[in-house]
């Protein structure tokens, strides 16, 4: 179950990679390529290069099939499959093999809201309300602005970042399969706002399946019915669907778990992350944003597409360099140094995905896998970066610059041993920074990790098997933490390849009221769950910090979240960002004292 959490969120695709350390690398074949264009077939060696690469990365990170598509506005340029879509069946994975593409999911979703805003049904601008009346999460009165359809689609809404009761539907069809996503409007009337809007970017599911409500309801038809109308059937992505139920079986990819298969589950937020797709389509539209952004002769307006393209956060100062569009990210790789790059990642693992688009380039990249040791969809761009030199000098275009290097191990310095350590509020739990020695360790997923300063003022972390032996893992080189302040706190933020994941700021013991140290304890969920996230709940003084936190149990660990009590009825998880600031809230009825927590009901046990 911990490995499915992965899904959707960055921050706990760390702990997978951190997981897989005792896994070995085995590897994966590949196939001739499949070339489209002409230009491309003249250019042999720089695919016969390329192709290798990819066998080479197949075979390090342990991808089981995976197929990649290049486009530009003008048509699909190449799309191939490597590896295996099925092992037990001997089936390839090739360009046409159908696998679910995680929140790449959300791209399809906001090109259908942009169709309705082209098509004066829909105002970016106008509060959810005015869509969906029903729309009234606790604490929306204290909100200092409505939540708009804008803020659902750069997640800046200021709404609980998840509602995991019932996200996971399990792999039988449930009943309500067409319109699992109409559940999130409870789920998020429940679970609340936890911050004020452009507060903080925090990556919200819940605000597309809200999305998908007002496609459904602007349009007519169910969120499917609508996207294939808007967005699948003018561009001729016939191989996709939101609806797991309309993939034929044969086409199809199988997962692999640490090697064993895994089956798409089915998940409430489908609007989210229920895409399934093939390369061949994917290519199909990016190519299509592509040619709105050039000629406007894509689905979209190209005043529309730009403004998808463009930074939406730059006035959030605790979003610090991360930038958002309108759902696209627009990013900075060190791979690929110099380039306007914009994209979104998918993952449900194990089935992982990206899509990136360079505009000035007019070039697309589309990749997905079935499996993959590392950190997610981000393992994917070194490929992804790969192809991109290669078709950069298939066109003969400028050379891409030369990769970063990487800032250089040297010694802390001594502000840095006296102000660094504390503990920290982390999406991944309550985290600790501590002098040891000469040098600094740190505690965070569960881990004690070695720490190494750069001259860029960032952190790296080791890890040594038993307290002896290092680990040599490519993923340490992919995984940083940078020391900007927020709000004026001291904060460790986590980067991927350098892009801001999850801030942590720096917090202190707090006063606890005593009502709520009375209330220590194990819990349990009141209402049943096909696939829980979560198996247990505790709440507990962490007597070394002096936290109270409350404690979840996913997939065999505990992860503890320090909470701050506001009175005897209402405690807030501490820090910013995503899966923070939610509120506990207690509520008595005829059984006794219950506890509200995200779209949870707890209650204590004997």
């Amino acid at each position: 179950m911990k490995q499915i959490l992965i899904n959707f969120s960055l921050v706990v695709s760390v702990i997978c990679a951190v997981c897989f350390i005792s896994l070995t690398i085995s590897g994966c074949a590949g196939t001739s390529p499949n070339i489209k264009n002409t230009d491309i077939g003249n250019q042999p060696d720089i695919m016969a290069d390329l192709i290798a690469y990819i066998d080479t990365e197949m075979k390090t990170k342990k991808i089981t099939g995976l197929s990649i598509s290049v486009a530009d506005s003008e048509g699909l340029l190449w799309s191939e499959g490597f590896g295996k879509a099925n092992k037990k069946n001997d089936d390839a994975f090739t360009d046409i093999t159908i696998s679910n593409i995680g929140s790449v999911s959300k791209l399809i979703t906001a090109t259908a809201i942009m169709r309705l805003v082209e098509n004066n049904l829909i105002d970016l601008d106008k509060s959810v309300s005015t869509y969906i009346p029903e729309f009234n999460p606790q604490g929306e009165n204290l909100l200092n602005k409505p939540i708009t359809v804008r803020m659902l689609l750069n997640h800046e809404s200021g709404l609980e970042s998840d509602a995991f009761q019932d996200f996971f539907l399990g792999y039988e069809t449930p009943e309500d399969y067409l319109y699992t996503y109409r559940r999130a409007l409870d789920a998020v009337n429940q679970s609340g706002k936890v911050r004020n809007p452009y507060e903080i970017f925090s990556y919200c599911n819940l605000g597309y399946s809200l999305l998908g409500i007002i496609i459904e309801r602007v349009q007519g038809r169910n969120f499917q019915a609508a996207v294939k109308e808007l967005v699948f059937d003018p561009i001729g992505m016939d191989d996709s669907t939101f609806i797991l139920d309309e993939v034929p079986a044969d086409r199809m990819a199988m997962g692999y778990l640490a090697g064993k298969p895994e089956k798409v589950p089915y998940i409430r937020d489908m609007p989210a992350g229920s895409l399934n797709s093939s390369a061949r389509d994917m290519g199909a539209f990016l190519q299509s944003m592509l040619a709105s952004y050039h000629s406007d002769s894509g689905l979209l307006q190209a005043e529309t597409i730009k403004e998808m393209f463009s930074i939406s956060n730059d006035q959030v100062k605790n979003d610090l360099d991360f930038k958002v569009g309108l759902t696209w990210w627009i990013v900075d790789l060190k791979k690929l140094p110099g380039e306007y790059i914009v994209g979104h990642g998918g993952d449900l693992p194990p089935f992982h995905a990206m899509a990136l688009i360079i505009p000035e380039r007019d070039l697309s990249i589309f990749i997905m896998v079935n499996s993959v040791n590392g950190v997610g969809s981000f393992s994917l761009t070194d490929i992804i970066s790969e192809t991109v030199r290669s078709f950069v000098k298939i066109r003969g275009q400028a050379p891409v610059l030369k990769a970063l290097d990487k800032s250089p191990v040297v010694d802390i310095p001594e502000s840095i041993k006296n102000d660094l350590p504390g503990y920290y509020a982390s999406s991944a739990g309550l985290s600790q920074i501590k002098l040891s020695g000469n040098k600094l360790k740190m505690f965070t997923f569960n881990k004690w990790f070695d720490v190494y300063y750069h001259a860029d003022n960032t952190l790296t972390l080791g890890y040594k098997l038993f307290g002896i032996i290092p680990l040599k893992l490519s993923l340490f080189d992919e995984v940083s933490v940078s020391l900007e302040n927020i709000n004026g706190d001291q904060a460790i933020n986590l980067r991927i390849q350098g892009i801001l994941i999850a801030p942590a700021v720096r917090i202190e013991p707090v006063e606890i009221d005593p009502v709520w140290l009375a209330r220590s304890g194990k819990y349990g969920n009141t209402q049943s769950e096909v696939m829980p996230v979560y198996s247990d709940f505790k709440i507990e003084l962490d007597k070394k910090s002096g936290f109270l936190c409350i404690i979840l149990k996913s997939g065999g660990e505990w992860s503890k979240f320090p909470l701050k009590t506001i009175d005897s009825e209402k405690a807030q998880i501490m820090g910013i960002g995503r899966g923070l600031g939610g509120i506990l809230q207690v509520n008595i009825n005829d059984t006794g004292e219950t506890l509200s927590f995200q779209n949870f009901e707890l209650k204590k046990e004997k």
